[in-house]
């Protein structure tokens, strides 16, 4: 039998319009209907992607799901911790880096809850792959990494991170003809013209479209500048911003904080705003598909992602005692919180794809 939702808490249908209803208050008008429609044919997809889509559930039930953790430490989280928003990117010497690529949610959370929702999100998609062997591989990832917080700088070291996450040539001329063939915007958008034109640089004969990427910020205002630069394209995006789910750890400039920590090497073109986040675009920001990787690397993959959320967590913290809190923990802690996790989850995306196929 699947868990239950705790208490208090709305189904998932009545969750998503509190959700999308927040969504018009924010962005009136400019919430781009055609992309909310498509988030929901991705959330009936898979458990996944329905847990990609609904941070917000995320952020409203974990404190109930999880009441033994929210006395942890808090830290400056990404709090959309999931498989998903991991990739690569150049940092301002011009390396390639591998980690957290998208800070959206960040806010102040007990440490525990970004490796939860990591571990969930890895159960979910990986049916073949046991709970207690990713959440081991997840904390002993995490304990290195706070004992020896740093960077994925791919140019020497973690070589195979490039490997799998690099795209090939057929990918690139894919990504960069996909994004030559979006038509230009019917108007430049308001408000995100002159930081997007900034984050592309002195290119002439700029382009200006709307883009739909992602799953969780499907409905959001994005667009992409694109225009040819000494004999190559390049192209920046940038997308509207909404307060973080977690209300309670919310703070001000926290996302730009926790994506420029100390332990990380960032991607040198990565600014978040106010109402805004922008970056520069590459080929190589893509999203790992586990069908395509070795199962032999499983366990390596799930420890970077735990020592990335270490480095992340110790940006601003205290090393030495998230390490003695995470030594204080239960054991199989990770493993029995993932699996409840991964079960609601999978309850709440049973309950959509039935719903939902009324509509």
């Amino acid at each position: 039998m699947l868990p239950c939702m705790p208490e208090n808490h709305p189904d998932i249908v009545a969750s998503v319009a509190r959700y999308e209803g927040t969504l018009d208050a924010a962005l009136g008008n400019a919430v781009v209907a055609a992309d909310l429609a498509e988030k929901h044919r991705k959330m009936r997809k898979s458990a996944f992607q329905f847990l990609r889509a609904t941070c917000f559930r995320w952020a409203e039930t974990a404190p109930a799901l999880c009441p033994d953790l929210m006395t942890a430490t808090s830290v400056g989280a990404v709090i959309d911790s999931h498989a998903g928003n991991f990739g690569l990117w150049r940092d301002a010497q011009m390396r390639l880096v591998w980690g957290v690529n998208d800070f959206d949610e960040a806010a102040r959370a007990p440490w525990p809850f970004d490796l939860v929702r990591l571990a969930a999100s890895l159960i979910v998609s990986l049916d073949d792959a046991p709970a207690g062997e990713i959440a081991d591989a997840v904390i002993g990832g995490y304990a290195e990494g706070l004992a020896d917080p740093r960077a994925f700088v791919l140019e020497r070291d973690h070589l195979w991170l490039r490997d799998v996450f690099a795209a090939s040539d057929e990918e690139r001329e894919t990504y960069w003809a996909k994004l030559e063939a979006a038509p230009p915007a019917a108007c430049n958008p308001a408000g995100f013209e002159q930081p997007l034109r900034a984050a592309l640089g002195p290119v002439e004969h700029v382009v200006i479209a709307a883009r739909s990427a992602g799953v969780g910020s499907l409905g959001r205002p994005r667009f992409v500048a694109l225009g040819p630069w000494r004999g190559g394209p390049v192209a920046a995006e940038i997308k509207a911003l909404l307060p973080s789910a977690w209300a309670s750890g919310r703070e001000p400039g926290l996302a730009d904080r926790v994506a420029h920590g100390r332990y990380r090497s960032p991607d040198a073109t990565l600014r978040y705003a106010d109402d805004h986040v922008v970056r520069r675009l590459g080929p190589n920001s893509s999203k790992i598909d586990f069908e395509t990787l070795a199962p032999a690397l499983h366990a390596n993959l799930f420890a970077a992602m735990g020592r990335e959320l270490a480095a992340i967590h110790c940006g601003a913290g205290d090393a030495a005692k998230l390490g003695r809190e995470l030594a204080a923990m239960p054991r199989e802690w990770l493993k029995h919180a993932g699996r409840k996790v991964a079960g609601t989850t999978t309850a709440d995306w049973e309950v959509w794809r039935r719903e939902t196929a009324k509509i």
